[in-house]
């Protein structure tokens, strides 16, 4: 019996003991309330009488039924670890699914911008990065006000206000997103460019997504429209208590 008190208070059971009963209560959704009447001096639990009540009216009398009560609580939790990782993985393919359905298709504005940029790309820079990238955004129906440097795309928040958000930049490219390179010392424009699909072009194509060499910082920004957010979508996990 001592054992099988143990258990229930590993389980999370809140036990309070006076000289003349033990009650214990298992919440919040399943209740176990455990008396014990005509306890001995010696704690002599065999020769005390035990009732458990639970929340749907049963009641056990012996150690077999304490056992049995555990088990089906151990086996009520294990369910709720089945439906929650069902869920899970629904989320996820849900997930995949829309991003694969928010890739810019040809006709799209991040992909139109892409192509005006993609053509008019030099072999080798002209230091114009922020007018050709600037064009191109306008060519595909992007509205703001332009900027003399680049850095300022990201830090005035034009890209925001022409209908960008800025993602981690983690995110594998996609068509039409821009990286703006912050300004330093000796770059005091910083540097601005998009993803054609297939590298990185500012007012030339780049070999990389940096056109310097080292470490640099800078933000990464998408349409809108294609970026993944469950929370638009009104998807919310919920375990219903049964």
């Amino acid at each position: 019996m001592k054992q099988a008190l143990l258990i229930l208070s590993v389980l999370g059971m809140g036990i309070a003991q006076t000289s003349g009963a033990v009650e214990t209560t298992f919440q919040p959704n399943n209740t176990l309330t455990h008396t014990i009447t005509n306890i001995s001096a010696s704690n002599n639990y065999g020769s005390s009488r035990n009732i458990y009540s639970t929340n749907s009216g049963a009641h056990v009398f012996s150690n077999d039924e304490i056992s049995q009560a555990i088990d089906n609580l151990s086996a009520h939790a294990q369910q709720k670890e089945y439906q929650l990782a069902s869920l899970t993985s629904r989320l996820s393919y849900e997930r995949q699914q829309q991003a694969s359905s928010r890739v810019p298709d040809s006709n799209s504005a991040p992909a139109l911008a892409a192509a005006r940029a993609s053509r008019a790309a030099l072999s080798r820079s002209s230091g114009y990065c922020a007018r050709y990238v600037r064009k191109a955004l306008q060519s595909a129906g992007y509205e703001f006000t332009p900027n003399p440097s680049a850095y300022q795309y990201a830090s005035r928040g034009t890209l925001a206000q022409a209908g960008f958000t800025k993602i981690s930049n983690d995110m594998p490219p996609q068509i039409g997103d821009v990286v703006v390179y912050d300004r330093t010392s000796r770059r005091p424009h910083g540097h601005i460019q998009i993803f054609d699909g297939n590298g990185w072009v500012s007012d030339f194509r780049q070999k990389s997504i940096s056109p310097y060499s080292g470490t640099h910082s800078y933000t990464t920004w998408r349409d809108s429209q294609y970026v993944d957010d469950a929370s638009d979508r009104g998807i919310y996990l919920a375990m219903a208590d049964k």
